[in-house]
């Protein structure tokens, strides 16, 4: 997984010498940096993991007369980019989103016997191309590889009101295609985002341009 990702970043400053050998067109603007924040629903990769742990352990509850509380946090996430060209960005992002799942005795909720914490963590390189670039809007899609970090904890409360607990943790390799993003603004600007893969499904945040 670190050669690939060597290998990915490589090919980013690659491409990026080239590009700007080739004397493409440049933005409209002399505003070549964007950082941003965004935040959403977890990523479809979260959705797939948080909603089969949680679709067992119902399962699980209702046949042993117990219940479970599941909470979904949220993707939360900052990016810089790069402009090198009139259709071509460089940078990174980076995100975090966090679930949660109580587990009770009983199925009025009055007893806690155990909660289950799970967080992502991924930090990606990535390209985005702009097939629509005006000084107010612009429509792109990009490209994300990096990697993930999964940490997970339980904690299990005894009769005694004591709390006993074990965690875990595990490197993952991440990955990201936005297949339709949007920004509107020239200096400070709004954007939304659709994506399949570590980032969130669907997304909104704010910028700005410098």
């Amino acid at each position: 997984m670190k050669k690939i990702l060597i290998l990915f970043t490589a090919a980013m400053l690659v491409v990026s010498g080239s590009l700007q050998a080739q004397e493409s067109p440049k933005p409209h603007s002399d505003l070549y940096n964007q950082l941003g924040v965004t935040v959403g629903p977890v990523s479809g990769f979260g959705t797939l993991v948080y909603g089969t742990i949680g679709f067992f352990s119902a399962i699980g509850a209702g046949l042993g007369h117990t219940a479970l509380d599941m909470n979904l946090y949220g993707h939360y996430g900052i990016h810089y980019y790069y402009q090198v060209t009139h259709w071509c960005q460089v940078g990174v992002k980076a995100s975090v989103e966090c679930a949660e799942y109580k587990h009770y005795s009983d199925t009025l909720h009055t007893t806690l016997t155990s909660v289950d914490r799970d967080a992502l963590l991924t930090v990606m390189p990535s390209v985005q191309f702009t097939y629509l670039n005006r000084p107010w809007v612009r429509l792109y899609s990009g490209v994300d590889l990096g990697v993930g970090y999964m940490w997970s904890n339980r904690t299990e409360y005894a009769k005694a009101d004591t709390e006993d607990g074990h965690s875990g943790n595990q490197f993952l390799f991440a990955f990201n295609v936005t297949p339709f993003g949007l920004t509107v603004g020239k200096r400070f600007y709004g954007l939304f985002e659709l994506n399949v893969g570590y980032d969130a499904f669907f997304k909104a945040g704010i910028g700005a341009r410098f």
